[in-house]
């Protein structure tokens, strides 16, 4: 934060936040208060129906606002896939301040 403002509430204004497991609980959680706070989101997954539903849920109110997020595909387990997301997230918003994995993946062995 810059010396020049010491509120708190400012600290989000215009980030950019890309959140990976971006249709997950976790991240949707994360997305809505930081874009009650003034961030620009990235929701990066392969699911982008589940994705897209976070996004719509989060903007219901505030069409004006639908601009501030941004919806990507994204297999973390690829790196084809990892530098697309953030080559769409770049050529859209110029760099990413806050990078959050919220991807989990579940293994059950028997």
């Amino acid at each position: 934060m810059s010396e020049k403002s010491n509120d708190w509430n400012q600290l989000l204004v215009d980030k950019i936040v890309f959140l990976t497991g971006g249709a997950g609980h976790i991240a949707k959680s994360i997305a809505k208060i930081c874009h009650k706070q003034g961030a620009r989101l990235v929701l990066a997954d392969l699911d982008l129906t589940l994705t897209t539903k976070v996004k719509d849920e989060i903007i219901s109110n505030e069409d004006q606002f639908n601009d501030r997020i941004l919806v990507v595909k994204l297999d973390v387990t690829d790196e084809t896939s990892i530098q697309q997301a953030i080559q769409t997230t770049i050529d859209k918003w110029k760099t990413i301040h806050i990078l959050l994995n919220t991807f989990v993946s579940f293994f059950f062995f028997r």
